[in-house]
């Protein structure tokens, strides 16, 4: 494991504990607020359909995991009815309600989840 690491302002200044380096917000000022959000507690959309993926190849796309991973991508569909209307955004809050920030566009999180949902219809 690695050891915790502090994250410092230019001039020296802690801005995180490196003990409890959850970040629940990504918000506010690019240095000091959101670079320690970015990964130590924002949640990134483009992984949930890889998970999707991967759960349908480890149980040989049987049709419960199917069914499974075909949910998991449908839990996204209140994120392509708010914000940027049909899209998915980049990152969202780690903290409820998981506010959507960022790229309100995300092209990486939108292709994932077409990618997988394409893959998941050919089975």
């Amino acid at each position: 494991m690695a050891p915790p690491l502090p994250v410092r302002t230019g001039e020296g200044d802690l801005l995180n504990n490196p003990e409890e380096p959850y970040w629940g917000r990504y918000e506010g000022d690019e240095d000091t607020r959101r670079k320690p959000a970015y990964h130590n507690g924002t949640a990134w959309v483009w992984p949930l359909p890889v998970f999707c993926e991967a759960l349908v190849r480890a149980w040989d796309f049987s049709p419960e995991s199917v069914t499974a991973a075909r949910s998991y991508l449908l839990s996204m569909e209140p994120l392509l009815n708010e914000g940027c209307l049909g899209h998915l955004p980049e990152v969202l809050d780690g903290d409820a309600p998981h506010t959507q920030r960022g790229c309100d566009a995300q092209a990486w999180s939108a292709s994932e989840a077409y990618r997988v949902w394409n893959l998941l219809n050919e089975k």
